[in-house]
């Protein structure tokens, strides 16, 4: 629609052939779709390998995780400094993978809790662990990678060592818990030393972003019509724990039960003639999302429509999601658009999007946000419409921004943005 000066247009296209690719199968009754479709991996094995506790640690991966630790340990000391507090104590699962440059060191999948702490200074870093965990971490999380190790039998309290590391001392931490002074629970001020990635982080995030969108996408082409919203839910997390990927959050949508719960979990819904498919993977701590739709034969011309100016909105924030852009102009562009297509109370039914890392939410988005878009922050904007939703997951760069789980083999909406061509995920038909 043309006028004013947020306008947009859209034009669909195909993009690509739909459908298997690759070789035949000779038996169709013995075929695992599950395990073998197409597109669904990556060229090469993306599931991070075991390392060798005997090895060099000064192998190109092992010096690019170091390299990383000491940038982060940079920017502690930077805080410690700006802050004038001695050391930082770190427990939350997803500080710890942030720290240790991608260490799988929660207490179980998903865990919010660490099953270690960190303590960080000026001048040393110090992983605090019991004798059932110590050995585990130092041979495959943070071996090379400069850490001390302070170990306590597992009956031990661990808040003992802590209070004797902090003994005199200001301390910073992002504990939960009650701490006693002189700690200081200051989870966004450390939250926010992580918001900016590093080169590391971008391309584990690109990588992620790729095998995120071909195993959603091959699970979308694979499944059978009447099957129900938990069986495709589980396709999908095989596919993805099969890559290293975990699924902290899936959600499968059948037909039109998006339009009634804006965030639904996977049930036991047949789905009979569409589905919406949105997932959030971790890999090395870090954290992306993407959403994508299918339907069995052509869709209802009500929900194509939905569909067009949710992929609207969505490539109007990813447009203006540019370094120095506040959110809540961008906010202010996406609501025109709402407006502009008769949609004004859309945005108010459904969260637009947030900043996203080593969480899976690191910031909620909101329309009066002063927060200013900066390079190399991960952002995922997901506007809805009715049963319609359209989610990427997008690095903000210093040339503009890059789309880390960009289509790969799926049809297109072309939409323009101030003249620039978008193209944002269609709709598979089958």
């Amino acid at each position: 629609m043309a006028g004013g000066g947020d306008s947009v247009s859209t034009e669909l296209y195909i993009g690509g052939p739909i459908g298997l690719l690759g070789g035949q199968v000779s038996d169709p009754e013995v075929y695992d779709r599950v395990r073998e479709t197409a597109a669904d991996r990556p060229a090469e094995d993306s599931l991070p390998d075991v390392p060798d506790p005997a090895g060099d640690h000064e192998d190109l991966e092992r010096k690019l995780r170091r390299d990383d630790v000491e940038a982060k340990h940079q920017r502690v000391r930077e805080f410690l400094d700006r802050t004038n507090q001695d050391a930082v104590i770190l427990g939350r699962a997803d500080s710890i993978a942030w720290f240790t440059a991608g260490g799988d060191l929660g207490q179980d999948v998903c865990s919010e809790n660490g099953s270690i702490l960190l303590f960080i200074n000026r001048n040393c870093r110090a992983v605090l662990a019991d004798n059932v965990q110590s050995c585990r971490v130092f041979e495959e999380e943070v071996a090379g990678l400069g850490f001390q190790l302070k170990e306590r039998p597992w009956f031990d309290d661990p808040m003992r060592v802590v209070a004797e590391l902090s003994h005199n001392k200001k301390v910073a931490t992002d504990l939960a818990t009650e701490t006693p002074s002189p700690w200081r629970r200051t989870l966004d001020p450390l939250r926010d030393l992580r918001r900016q990635l590093t080169p590391l982080e971008r391309q584990r995030l690109r990588e992620l972003g790729r095998t995120l969108a071909l195993a959603v996408e091959a699970t979308c082409r694979n499944f059978d019509r009447g099957e129900r919203e938990a069986d495709v839910a589980g396709h999908l997390a095989h596919r993805l724990i099969r890559e290293g990927v975990t699924p902290v959050d899936l959600r499968v949508a059948s037909d039109d039960r998006l339009a009634r719960y804006r965030q639904p979990t996977y049930k036991a819904a047949p789905i009979l003639r569409k589905a919406t498919i949105a997932v959030t993977g971790r890999r090395h701590g870090l954290c992306a999302s993407v959403t994508r739709t299918v339907s069995f034969g052509p869709p209802e011309e009500e929900f194509r429509r939905s569909h067009s100016l949710a992929a609207m909105v969505d490539a109007t924030c990813i447009y203006f999601s540019r370094p120095g852009e506040v959110i809540s102009e961008v906010f202010r562009r996406a609501r025109r658009i709402y407006e502009k297509f008769d949609a004004p109370h859309e945005w108010t039914l459904d969260y637009q999007g947030v900043l996203i890392g080593y969480s899976p939410r690191e910031a909620l988005l909101t329309p009066d946000s002063s927060m200013r878009l900066e390079p190399n922050m991960a952002v995922c904007w997901s506007p809805s419409v009715g049963s319609a939703r359209s989610e990427d997951t997008i690095v903000v760069d210093s040339r503009g921004y890059e789309v880390v789980t960009a289509a790969q083999n799926w049809p297109q909406i072309e939409v323009a943005v101030k003249g620039y061509s978008l193209p944002r995920p269609g709709i598979l038909e089958r």
